[in-house]
């Protein structure tokens, strides 16, 4: 999860240097060295990189890389290909076995003794049943795969982040306070939709490309809330420290993390 310092050197020095990050109260010498056996001489090439004030601004400007990684270290290692395409392939497996009861259950015959209107409730609550039980089968898969695409989307953060820090290094700062068009406000139908998942219970929000730069705290108490789209947006990872302290599961913070910037 730490950024490879010859894929992303002026990153990994920064991040290498952010106490919080670094502390390891059981490493041992021989770790210490061996990090800096495979830290590139940066500063050599970038003597600027030996400022203070410089890294402290830099270390202001990742502040989604660093959350996204504690948050990554939290939820597990990136599966492997392999892990991956199983994944896939029980998901789809479970959908043709759903497929197979829902055509049995349209096949039964109705018994002479239960009316057509009660059989009918019969056949639709015997469909529920089964959806919920494949539904309940693929989450483990779905999330899985779900982890996979977080790591994905955090190394497509960390190119966004390297390419940053070289701006920074080359004085060009201009998009590092994260500027935008958009209001501070929330607008009326992004409220309305988050009223109405509300009131439903909704699972999934998409309130992507809307030009948000804040989301209400409220969302964070959204009941049965697992997913929310908010990407295309002018967010940042600070606007999500109000709601962290919510009900959101670890895996809904992660997803609008990592959405950012997608």
């Amino acid at each position: 999860m730490d950024p490879n310092p010859g894929t992303f050197p002026i990153l990994s020095y920064v991040m290498s240097r952010l106490p919080s990050l670094t502390t390891k109260p059981t490493a041992t010498i021989s770790d210490t060295e061996l990090y800096d056996i495979e830290q590139p001489r940066i500063v050599d090439q970038m003597p600027n990189l030996a400022d203070p004030e410089l890294i402290a601004a830099m270390a202001g400007a990742i502040d989604d890389v660093q959350q996204a990684r504690a948050i990554l270290k939290l939820i597990g290692e990136r599966p492997t290909h392999e892990e991956v395409d199983h994944a896939k392939t029980k998901l789809t497996d479970i959908e043709a076995e759903l497929s197979r009861q829902l055509e049995g259950i349209v096949l039964l015959s109705r018994p002479a003794e239960i009316e057509v209107h009660g059989w009918r409730a019969h056949l639709a609550e015997k469909e529920k049943q089964c959806r919920e039980e494949a539904e309940k089968e693929k989450r483990v898969w779905k999330s899985l795969i779900q982890l996979d695409e977080m790591h994905e989307a955090y190394e497509k953060l960390l190119k966004n982040a390297e390419k940053k820090l070289v701006r920074m290094y080359d004085g060009e700062t201009g998009d590092v306070g994260g500027e935008g068009d958009g209001s501070d406000e929330v607008d009326e139908e992004v409220v309305g939709i988050l009223q109405e998942a509300d009131g439903k219970g909704m699972e999934r929000i998409e309130i992507s490309d809307r030009k948000l730069k804040v989301l209400p705290e409220a969302i964070g108490r959204i009941p049965g809330l697992l997913v929310l789209d908010a990407s295309k947006n002018l967010l940042s990872v600070k606007c999500f420290s109000l709601i962290t302290t919510s009900d959101f599961i670890v895996q809904v913070y992660v997803f609008m993390v990592f959405s950012l910037k997608l």
